[in-house]
C-alpha cells in the first residue's frame, strides 16, 4: 500500500537571523580599530572579535543545518511507504542531534569566554540563552519526529506525524521570537563594537 504524508513534514523555520551578514565584516572592521586609540567607552577589540567569531560559527552551523534539512524535505516529499518515511524522519532526527549539538558546544564555548566589558557579557549571557532556546524549540520538534522514526504500523504513523505537525507549530513560533531576539542582540553589539 502506498501512502504519501509529505505534507505532514514542514520545513523548519530558518534559524539565521537577517542581521548576521553585518556581523561578518566585524572581524576586519574590529582588527583595524585594534591599531587605533580608543576612548574608554569602546570596548576592547578582541572581545568583540571574539563575540564576532562565535556568531559566525552559528552561521556556518546553520547553513550545514539548512543543507541537511532540504535533503530531508526531499527524501520526504518522495516518500511514499511506511519504510521511506521512517527512514526520512530518522535522517531528520539525526541532522536535529547534530545542529543541536554544535549549538550547545558554541554556547558552553562562547559562556566561558571571559570577557572584561560588562556590556559584552550581557551580550554573551543573551546570545547564549539564544541558542538555549534554538536548541529547546529544535528538541520538541525532534522529540515528536524520533516517534514517527521508530513508527511500526500505519496507525503509529499517523497519531506520531499529528504530533509532530502540533509541535512543529508550537516551535516554529518560538524560533520566531528567537531569531528576533538574535537580530536585535546583533544589531547592538554591532553598534557598540562600532560595526555598521
Amino acid at each position: 500500500m502506498s501512502m504519501n504524508f509529505s505534507h505532514h513534514f514542514s520545513p523548519t523555520p530558518r534559524l539565521v537571523a537577517p542581521g548576521l551578514s553585518g556581523f561578518l565584516l566585524a572581524l576586519g572592521l574590529m582588527a583595524a580599530a585594534s591599531g587605533s586609540a580608543l576612548a574608554q567607552t569602546t570596548p576592547p577589540p578582541a572581545e568583540c572579535n571574539e563575540f564576532a567569531e562565535s556568531v559566525n560559527r552559528n552561521q556556518v552551523i546553520m547553513a550545514s543545518f539548512e543543507a541537511e534539512i532540504a535533503t530531508f524535505a526531499e527524501n520526504a516529499a518522495a516518500a511514499s511507504t511506511l519504510d521511506e518515511i521512517t527512514a526520512a524522519a530518522a535522517q531528520y532526527v539525526s541532522a536535529v542531534d547534530a545542529v543541536t549539538g554544535s549549538l550547545e558546544e558554541l554556547a558552553n564555548e562562547l559562556a566561558s569566554l571571559a570577557f572584561i566589558d560588562a556590556q559584552l557579557q550581557d551580550y554573551r549571557d543573551g546570545y547564549v540563552d539564544v541558542l538555549g532556546g534554538f536548541n529547546q524549540a529544535l528538541d520538541t520538534v525532534n522529540t515528536a519526529m524520533l516517534q514517527v522514526a521508530i513508527a511500526e504500523t500505519e496507525a503509529d504513523l499517523i497519531a506520531s506525524l499529528e504530533t509532530v505537525e502540533i509541535d512543529s507549530s508550537t516551535a516554529s513560533d518560538q524560533i520566531a521570537v528567537l531569531a528576533t531576539d538574535e537580530s536585535n542582540l546583533i544589531d547592538d553589539v554591532n553598534g557598540y563594537c562600532g560595526v555598521e
